[in-house]
């Protein structure tokens, strides 16, 4: 499955009072949570396939899968996220590689990280995205431009760039 890069073309409602420009998300399970990437970062949504170790390899680093030809890293997106109970269980018939490709730091990068289950690529205007939520604490939201909701379940949209810059990337 691949996917054009894209924002709704067409600002302008029927009766001619602008909204705001849609994004494309695509929206998919991790754990026990559901996330939401831009559109246009993902290069392509693969089957599940073996991934090749990298001996030595950081932590987060899973290993290497092969991409139309091309190596490509696999980067643990449940560890990198801090999610509890990272690399849970093996991946099951609905586990998929999502390839990204995006601009971070001025380099260009392509990375894959796998996904439980993939949903569907959804649109949320600007008006339909909350900021990260505030309680009291200071933590570091910068990974997300938001939080979406589809009915009463809240999507982490995922801001890809920010999230693998470099020195976001260092392995620890």
């Amino acid at each position: 499955m691949s996917f054009a890069t894209g924002l709704s073309d067409d600002p302008s409602s029927p009766d001619g009072a602008e909204e705001e420009p849609a994004r494309e998300i695509l929206t998919f399970r991790l754990g026990s949570g559901t996330f939401g990437i831009r559109v246009a970062h993902v290069r392509e949504v693969l089957d599940y396939k073996p991934i090749a170790p990298i001996p030595n390899a950081p932590p987060l680093l899973l290993g290497m899968i092969d991409v139309r030809g091309g190596g490509v890293p696999v980067v643990d997106l449940q560890a990198k996220l801090r999610m509890r109970g990272a690399l849970d269980g093996e991946p099951t018939g609905d586990s998929r590689i999502v390839v990204l490709d995006f601009e971070a730091g001025g380099v260009r990068r392509t990375v894959a990280v796998i996904a439980d289950t993939v949903h569907e690529v959804t649109e949320f205007a600007d008006g339909e995205v909350e900021p990260a939520p505030e309680f009291g604490e200071t933590w570091d939201s910068s990974f997300m431009t938001g939080i979406g909701r589809r009915g009463e379940t809240f999507l982490t949209l995922l801001d890809i760039p920010t999230l693998f810059e470099t020195e976001r990337l260092a392995f620890a």
